[in-house]
């Protein structure tokens, strides 16, 4: 009975793998998630945005707060968002509504400005403080922030 018990556990095991691979991995190699561009351009009111170099954009998704795609922002304040999925990097974001945040580079990264202080208001460090928040697929994906 134990010999039964054991095959069926395996066949299940296999099952499920070969049901996973089949959906999560596709037949074609395409993304396992369906993601869309999302380019934006990160402004200071009275402010250099170049001093947000190398630090990022951060989302979250309101429906699964594991979902945080992200994207570095550049001297000109650009940022293209990428998200981690199941091991992979995919370009874009997958589509759905999200809470943003500014994550800083750490001053001592190479490339990133020395500065004094928070170059923004510190509300933006905080998904929800922020009060920033996007939908993909959009049109507008620009933030504007303030320095207080």
């Amino acid at each position: 009975m134990q010999k039964a018990a054991s095959a069926s556990a395996i066949f299940l095991a296999l099952a499920w793998t070969a049901l996973h691979t089949i959906l999560f991995a596709g037949c074609s190699g395409s993304s396992p998630v369906k993601t869309h561009p999302v380019v934006g351009k990160v402004e200071i009111k009275d402010g250099d945005t170049a001093i947000l170099t190398g630090s990022a954009v951060e989302l979250q998704s309101e429906s699964d707060e594991n979902l945080r795609p992200f994207g570095n922002i550049d001297s000109t304040g650009r940022f293209v968002v990428k998200t981690l999925y199941q091991g992979k990097i995919l370009d874009g974001a997958p589509e759905g509504k999200y809470k943003v945040r500014i994550n800083l580079a750490d001053p001592s990264d190479e490339g990133v400005p020395k500065r004094k202080g928070d170059p923004v208001h510190k509300k933006y460090y905080d998904f929800t403080a922020s009060k920033l928040a996007i939908t993909v697929p959009g049109s507008d994906y620009n933030i504007s922030l303030t320095k207080k």
